[in-house]
């Protein structure tokens, strides 16, 4: 029995027998297969129902829940009871889902470079959409977007989007710029279109011409990822919303339009699982450090949640 197959049936568990999971591990669902069938060979128990309907877990499987949360967690534990905490070797798995635009100031900029410059032997897997399914949500080891309470996960530490109206230059120079909330009908508007940005309902608040002072508008453009959408603000599509730290994260270059507008202020939490021990614990702290540590360098305010019940 590999200590790998136990991690990934403890996160087969966490998203209830989905075998989707293997694109949040980072490996082949082949891999899968593979690690669930040594599970199984060295149990002598059958642990999936393998149906064309489709996969559920058996009996066996279920009583064998509680048992690998515990031979993993005491796994995690016992590597560092076993070292100096100092020298409790630094590596394994993080699994991580990001929306796209956080994802994207990570792989191109120096953030991810530092860490495993440093730390070679972590291995994180970083999923990245605006949206969450609730069985992606439960097998994450951290989150790092909008998020609300949930007993699964604690928050450690969160940052503030405001958002306003934006344009290029170049765009307001062939369309000229607004100068009442009524010149927005004669232009271009992009939007996120007809999509769930999990936990964020007013992604669109700029279109419902409701309580910003704003008419209601037709979009002219929609994409379903709010680095996307500013990405079409610089190519001159039209006048976005976009976060007022937008300008800094991507060293971009857009004009705030009418600024007597505010757009809502959305809360990004970095948050960690609840069940997190031992050498994971230590791990996640570690990645979140150093993020937290280069939103500061690029001028972003990142504020601590005194929520915390482990060291």
């Amino acid at each position: 029995m590999r200590m790998k197959s136990i991690y990934v049936y403890v996160k087969l568990t966490e998203a209830n027998c989905d075998f989707n999971v293997h694109k949040v591990l980072g490996i082949p669902r082949s891999s899968m297969w593979s690690y669930i069938s040594d599970l199984e060979k060295s149990l002598g128990k059958k642990l999936i129902n393998r149906k064309k309907q489709g996969l559920s877990f058996t009996a066996a499987g279920e009583e064998f829940i509680p048992f690998a949360y515990k031979i993993y967690q005491t796994y995690e534990e016992s590597l560092m009871s076993t070292n100096e905490v100092t020298d409790a070797p630094i590596g394994g798995d993080i699994l991580v889902s990001a929306t796209t635009a956080l994802a994207f100031q990570w792989t191109s900029l120096k953030v991810l470079q530092n860490l495993y410059n440093e730390h070679p032997n972590l291995r994180l897997h970083i999923t990245s959409s605006d949206t969450i399914t609730r069985d992606e949500e439960n097998a994450a080891d951290v989150l790092i977007r909008p998020f609300g309470d949930s007993e699964n996960f604690i928050k450690i530490w969160s940052i503030k989007y405001h958002h306003g109206l934006f344009a290029s230059k170049e765009y307001l120079k062939k369309w000229g710029t607004p100068q009442s909330p009524a010149d927005l009908l004669n232009h271009q508007i992009i939007g996120f279109g007809e999509h769930v940005f999990s936990y964020f309902n007013d992604i669109n608040w700029h279109l419902k011409g409701q309580g910003y002072g704003i008419p209601k508008l037709k979009p002219s453009f929609t994409i379903n990822s709010t680095k996307a959408i500013y990405a079409a603000a610089e190519i001159n599509l039209g006048i976005c919303s976009a976060a007022l730290e937008a300008n800094r994260a991507y060293k971009g270059t857009l004009i705030r339009v009418l600024p007597e507008i505010t757009g809502p202020v959305i809360q990004t939490h970095f948050c960690i699982k609840t069940n997190a021990t031992g050498r994971k614990l230590r791990n996640i702290l570690i990645f979140s450090s150093y993020f937290e540590k280069y939103l500061k360098q690029v001028g972003i305010d990142v504020s601590h949640i005194e929520n915390r019940e482990k060291d």
